[in-house]
């Protein structure tokens, strides 16, 4: 169903010390909300600065949506690695801009103990040069392909799950404000594997 900007309304929890007085100077600092909401769509909303990936992101559900940011408070493979706990065994295939070894020891260490069942990655091309010595370790490592992307995806799966991660978020540490979205809904997650596959398939090693 497609909607009009128009007919979107957003209520968010008020807060007095986030909210902008008539007498405040221009680009007067408030305190930003802290929001966990569930809506009747089975969309979850995840914003709270305080929180660690275990209290942040709690439990998922099948055909349930989940927003989040993240205060650099995890990164793409941490999150990977907290929803296997939830999934069993699975499969895992990604994108990143960037990878940092600390990153390729965790997935190791997930494949080596059979957590992942299988793991694919692309990357962007400039990856080797510009990490070279996490490129080494990946390409000793992994099932890769490069090629010119900066879309972050991952996609979970195995018999019981279908997952797909969107977000601004690498491969790597970043104290930095991220954004990401958890879909469990088969259909999303067909759509990204239609297109990586093929991506893959075209990339380089």
């Amino acid at each position: 169903m497609l909607f009009k900007t128009s007919d979107i309304v957003c209520q968010l929890p008020v807060s007095t010390s986030s909210i902008a007085e008539p007498g405040d100077a221009p680009n007067t600092r408030r305190d930003a909300v802290s929001l966990i909401q569930e809506t009747a769509n089975d969309s979850a909303f995840v914003a709270d600065s305080d929180q660690n990936l275990t209290k942040a992101i709690g439990q998922i559900g099948k055909g349930s949506t989940t927003h989040f940011y993240s205060w650099g408070n995890f990164n793409l493979v941490r999150l990977i690695s907290y929803l296997l706990r939830q999934t069993g065994p699975a499969h895992v295939f990604m994108t990143s801009y960037s990878f940092s070894q600390k990153s390729i020891e965790q997935l190791k260490n997930r494949l080596d103990k059979n957590e992942l069942l299988s793991f694919r990655v692309i990357i962007d091309n400039r990856v080797k040069s510009m990490s070279p010595v996490p490129f080494q370790m990946l390409m000793n490592s992994f099932d890769y392909r490069c090629t010119s992307i900066h879309a972050k995806i991952a996609l979970i799966w195995n018999e019981h799950w279908t997952i797909t991660i969107l977000t601004s978020q690498n491969a790597t540490d970043n104290p930095k404000l991220e954004r990401g979205t958890i879909f469990t809904d088969p259909a999303v997650f067909n759509f990204d594997l239609n297109i990586l596959e093929h991506e893959f398939q075209r990339g380089t090693t």
